[in-house]
């Protein structure tokens, strides 16, 4: 009889061994630049929409700090989370990452941020997803072509140059500065000339670029025809210290120096909306999200990144999700997105 109960206690350890194994979900662990970029409020909240109770998961503000995210995916590793999903501070330390995470043999996906094709290349299991700067800039440079075409009242010396202020995010940062040049090369390319009369960096801060705004501001004020920004709360920086000598206050547009971002930020769509800037290119993040949460649970599940997709990798590692023009004309649509 006693060993009929032990036989049955042992029985029912096992029993609930297996349950407790079979019902534990497996967990994901993302790291995001900054929960106070707004773009990323929004990405974040997809992410935690789309993943739902399909996956334990984890979510930490780096708070644009690299030093603060390579803290965070030693975390990661310590609580072997199944995957790690990645939204760089620092493009240029996705190799360091990826050397770091490989040994563990654990997936990595960057998304919003950009890695270079080598550290990809590095390790099997590591992926992006999300804008391509390629994408972003040509984007930029269509926007600044269609518009200074249509609107030649802008080209104020009338020398058939864009007298332009160029800004751009960390000096160290590959996605800005690919940005700025696949825009400047479109341009090249559709024949139209830019005149810099200043390139600084604002470090994807909306309060240093009014600072260096307000420099160039008092030095060009009247020479300048637009202001091309590699990220939209820069972008919203630049409008901030112009507001203030009285440009861009009016919907009819006069005393007006365009601003053209990248992002499509809700704040920077009212500005959009309010006259007060002209354009932007952006990708959808509940797209982005979509599509981030689908691989990673594809992964994490045993599965191929793509299984049950219509998406395609380019050179075997990228996912791109494309950037569309948002103006005034097309305004409503991309408000729509964020509702």
């Amino acid at each position: 009889m006693g060993r009929r109960i032990l036989n049955f206690v042992i029985l029912l350890f096992i029993s609930s061994s297996l349950t407790f194994t079979q019902n534990k979900k497996s967990s994901i662990g993302v790291a995001l630049y900054r929960f106070d970029d707004n773009y990323i409020k929004y990405l974040k909240s997809y992410i935690e929409k789309n993943i739902g109770n399909k996956a334990s998961l984890t979510i930490l503000d780096s708070h644009n700090s690299q030093i603060t995210q390579n803290d965070q995916i030693e975390i990661f590793l310590n609580r072997k989370v199944n995957l790690i999903a990645i939204n760089l501070v620092n493009e240029s330390y996705a190799q360091t990452i990826i050397n770091k995470v490989s040994v563990r043999n654990i997936p990595i996906i960057f998304f919003n941020r950009e890695p270079d094709l080598e550290a990809l290349n590095s390790y099997n299991n590591v992926w992006y997803i999300g804008g391509s700067s390629e994408n972003a800039g040509t984007a930029q440079g269509r926007v600044i072509a269609d518009s200074w075409k249509s609107h030649a009242n802008w080209d104020k010396n009338e020398d058939g140059k864009i007298q332009c202020i160029i800004i751009k995010g960390r000096t160290n940062s590959v996605e800005s500065e690919n940005r700025t040049q696949y825009m400047k090369d479109y341009l090249k390319k559709n024949n139209i000339k830019l005149n810099i009369l200043a390139e600084v960096y604002a470090f994807d801060n909306r309060k240093t670029a009014s600072i260096e705004m307000d420099k160039l501001m008092a030095k060009y004020s009247q020479k300048i025809e637009y202001i091309i920004a590699s990220d939209d709360n820069m972008a919203l920086g630049a409008l901030d210290s112009i507001k203030k000598l009285g440009f861009n206050n009016d919907s009819r547009m006069l005393n007006y120096i365009p601003i053209v971002g990248i992002g499509g930020t809700p704040e920077y769509l009212e500005a959009i909306k309010n006259y007060s800037v002209f354009a932007t290119v952006m990708q959808n993040p509940s797209t982005q999200a979509e599509v981030l949460s689908k691989v990673s649970l594809n992964i994490i599940n045993n599965k191929s990144p793509l299984d049950g997709t219509t998406l395609s990798f380019e050179n075997n590692k990228y996912i791109f999700v494309p950037y569309i023009p948002v103006t005034m004309f097309n305004l409503d649509r991309a408000i729509e997105i964020y509702k």
